[in-house]
């Protein structure tokens, strides 16, 4: 095929089936978060994911290219084509022969995988499922949708794949530009439009362009290194046309520092743009260059401490610790004589490398994981840094709403607790959340009070800064002395005539007596316990118990996302129950009547209501 061909792209039509349009960009788009963080996030996790050789570093390369418009042509023009049907804005420059475009390449990686025959195999989940994971939720990934990001740095939203399978050794290569859905001479043409040989109808795929003729000639035309050499013969290839001029070399590698730095400075991972190579030995330097481009304000300011600070994490041996009980945290250790210790070493400067372990329950299993903690005193008049990276990346919003005085990185590396963490994240990776979908994939993995663990830990960066607090001393009971008068003990007499007091009026009536209440409320460990007061006497009663977290407002909201009567363990005597939401309506109690409820949240103040009754109501 000559050079003078075009390469086919399909624009398929849809059928009777449902279509959605747009690329949601906005959850990977945001003011604090755009999207030039999230494409270089997003093309780091997936190679790290797709790790071949764990003796050897994954290395991806950002390679960007600016020139006339050349063998590049054959394979673009049909997409351009497209968007002009579709009503598109096509760059300028294509009309003026020019072409620019980002070539992200990994190495020592697994390539894109999956049976090319399977609508639902990795590979066509990662072109055609949107929303269906390539990965099977044992590492960053997991929710098949971030790939989002390629087509949004595209200003011709389209990104073309070139990959050498570590599976079966084939090279395989694929496109995908966005067009819009809309009625066409031909029929109703689909959203998206494939670069590809031809459709598969039978199999809802396409039949790839798959001669060596094609492979050779994309590679020529946008300067790939290939996977032909015995050092690369394995990894993916992405090319990006007509980039955003957003996407700079410097935030690149700003970008990656920022999130990526353990996987970095361990040896994990190298990244190149261009001519710069940004690894272990390189970082310090690379990093003092972009300083600018970094968002972090702590880290803007004071690199080489967040460098410092990382390599210690992953160089010191921790002392462990061991949480037994989730829901107390470290809330009951802190007045150990090991923990004093550890306050007074932060105290004079110096950095607590921690092991945190804790059990996660899955099934019918109890894992015993851990993370590690780097805490050191935060230098006067610095912002302090404050950072989490489950597997060497970070998850910029599980952070300490107040971060005070103190320096803390959490590290997560265990390959069970950062399954587990992974599950909680959304779909951008950028925090640890709760919802119905979160809880639903939770159970489904057998994960029970599946939000128990995800709290604790993102809550571990104010609890540790608490626990390594030491207490401060008495307050001086004089401090106040020269804000306040003080009285004059000889005021002397008082001149004019002194009024004498009137008859002092009659005492009021004595209240009534009070009213015994019918339960008496104690607090017990991760609950409250109702018994029946033995002086009240006016029984059967009728009560409802409701029980929400306090949020400094008179009337509390829940939500089933802070706790579930399922999640509950109840205890009631003497009566009958039943939970209807976060209330408890218990009938028919008497004087033996005992009711309690445990299992919330000790971090976590509960508001707990009672209303009493003496005949059948609906409440």
């Amino acid at each position: 095929m000559g050079g003078s061909i075009m390469w086919k792209w399909i624009w398929p039509r849809v059928g009777a089936t449902p279509i959605s349009q747009g690329l949601d960009s906005e959850m990977f788009d945001r003011a604090d978060y755009p999207y030039s963080d999230t494409f270089v996030r997003e093309a780091i996790q997936n190679s790290l994911d797709a790790r071949h050789d764990l003796t050897l570093p994954v290395t991806i390369s950002f390679t960007f290219h600016q020139k006339d418009l050349g063998e590049q042509r054959v394979f673009l023009a049909e997409a351009i084509d497209l968007r002009n049907q579709a009503g598109l804005a096509v760059p300028e420059e294509w009309a003026r022969g020019e072409v620019s475009w980002i070539a992200i390449e990994d190495f020592n990686a697994r390539g894109l995988d999956g049976d090319l025959g399977s609508r639902i195999s990795n590979f066509w989940n990662y072109w055609l499922n949107f929303g269906q994971s390539n990965k099977d939720g044992a590492g960053r990934g997991g929710r098949g949708i971030g790939r989002v990001t390629f087509l949004i740095a595209s200003r011709v939203h389209s990104v073309v794949g070139f990959t050498r399978r570590v599976q079966d050794g084939r090279t395989v290569a694929c496109g995908m530009t966005v067009l819009r859905a809309m009625q066409t001479p031909k029929g109703f043409r689909s959203t998206h439009a494939y670069l590809a040989a031809e459709e598969d109808d039978e199999a809802s795929i396409y039949r790839l362009h798959d001669s060596t003729e094609f492979h050779d000639s994309l590679v020529s035309a946008f300067g790939l290194t290939g996977y032909r050499d015995a050092s690369a013969q394995s990894g993916l290839a992405l090319i990006i046309p007509y980039p955003h001029q957003e996407l700079t070399r410097e935030g690149i590698l700003a970008s990656s520092i920022e999130h990526f730095a353990p996987a970095i400075i361990s040896g994990t991972l190298v990244v190149r743009t261009n001519d710069t190579v940004l690894d272990a030995s390189t970082i310090d330097e690379i990093a003092e260059g972009v300083v600018s481009e970094f968002r972090v304000e702590a880290i803007q300011k004071d690199v080489a401490r967040y460098l410092e600070l990382i390599r210690e994490a992953l160089r010191a041996e921790p002392i462990a610790i061991s949480i037994s009980d989730v829901n107390s945290g470290l809330q009951g250790l802190r007045n150990e004589q090991w923990a004093i210790v550890l306050q007074n070493a932060v105290r004079e400067g110096k950095a607590v490398c921690l092991e945190i372990g804790f059990p996660l329950q899955k099934g019918a299993k109890t894992h015993d994981v851990s993370l590690k903690a780097i805490v050191r005193k935060t230098p006067e008049n610095s912002r302090p840094i404050d950072r989490f990276y489950r597997e060497g990346m970070s998850l910029p919003d599980v952070r300490a709403k107040t971060p005070g005085e103190l320096d803390v990185i959490l590290l997560v590396e265990e390959l069970e607790l950062a399954t587990y963490l992974n599950c909680c994240e959304g779909k951008a990776h950028l925090d640890l959340l709760e919802s119905k979908e979160i809880r639903t994939k939770l159970e489904d993995r057998g994960y029970r009070q599946p939000f128990k663990v995800k709290r604790l830990v993102k809550g571990l960066q104010a609890e540790l800064r608490n626990f390594l607090t030491p207490d401060i001393t008495e307050p001086d009971e004089n401090v106040f002395d020269t804000f306040f008068a003080i009285a004059d003990p000889d005021p002397g007499k008082k001149s004019g005539k002194v009024k004498k007091p009137d008859k002092p009026p009659e005492p009021p009536p004595p209240p009534p007596p009070p009213r015994i209440p019918p339960f008496a409320l104690e607090t017990v460990g991760d609950g409250f316990r109702f018994k029946a007061n033995p002086a009240y006497t006016e029984w059967p009663v009728n009560v409802s118990i409701t029980m929400a977290y306090a949020d400094g407002s008179r009337s509390p909201a829940w939500s089933e996302f802070d706790f579930r009567s399922s999640d509950l363990t109840t205890v009631a005597s003497n009566c009958e129950y039943q939970y209807i939401k976060n209330k408890l309506r218990a009938v028919n109690c008497g004087p033996n009547s005992v009711i309690e409820v445990s299992g919330f949240d000790i971090k976590r103040e509960l508001d707990a209501r009672i209303k009493v009754w003496k005949n059948a109501q609906d409440d």
